[in-house]
């Protein structure tokens, strides 16, 4: 994750509600009676939350926006947020976790070499067979994005990037390229779902669970 990120998740982001989605009913069946769950970039901790309702009590969200976390905290002083030391990497032992969720983190992670670090961690901490739920943001035809792209394609050398009017650059993905992060899995379900952005633009999002390759 890029100093600029972190800024903006502590200042402009930290203050924004979000709604995307967590699908139980497509994870549950990948999950032991008892699994001890993660989150990468678990914001104020609203879907550790959404866990917690669910019954699930082994949880822990991590961020690296210390801001997010202390509104975590007020928010719901009984959940286990903790804040990253080091950005890109997950404080936890090797094959402990039985799942991880990272939900639209990757968009914040413009270089691909941080995508791919970060999917090393996941599995890395992932027990044999455990699932990874991950969510972020498609390139989109929306004409609204016609233009972002344009200018972020000059700028940047890569289609899908560009700096938002709040200063922070993104990037979309194309489903080629986030099934190819995921090859290292074992991928069990994929959907392109249309959404609204924390700004309520328009937008296209893709869901996904993998499962970690035994050896």
């Amino acid at each position: 994750m890029t100093l600029q990120a972190q800024q903006y998740w502590n200042a402009i982001g930290s203050k924004k509600d979000f709604e995307d989605p967590l699908f139980m009913d497509k994870l549950v069946p990948f999950l032991s009676k008892s699994p001890a769950i993660i989150e990468y970039g678990c914001g104020y901790g609203r879907i550790i939350q959404n866990l917690k309702d669910q019954g699930y009590e082994n949880l822990v969200g991590y961020d690296f926006a210390e801001a997010m976390i202390e509104r975590g905290h007020k928010l719901n002083s009984h959940l286990d947020l903790r804040l990253l030391d080091k950005p890109n990497t997950i404080p936890c032992a090797n094959e402990s976790k039985d799942a991880v969720i990272m939900s639209t983190v990757l968009c914040c992670m413009v270089e691909e070499s941080l995508q791919q670090q970060i999917m090393s961690e996941i599995d890395r901490v992932l027990k044999p067979h455990g699932v990874l739920y991950l969510s972020d943001f498609l390139i989109c035809d929306h004409d609204k994005y016609k233009e972002k792209y344009a200018q972020g394609q000059r700028k940047f050398g890569t289609h899908g990037v560009y700096t938002t009017t709040e200063n922070l650059t993104v990037r979309h993905f194309t489903s080629q390229h986030i099934l190819k992060l995921l090859s290292q899995f074992d991928v069990q379900w994929f959907e392109q779902i249309d959404f609204k952005t924390m700004n309520n633009n328009p937008a296209l999002t893709f869901h996904a669970i993998a499962r970690k390759i035994a050896t």
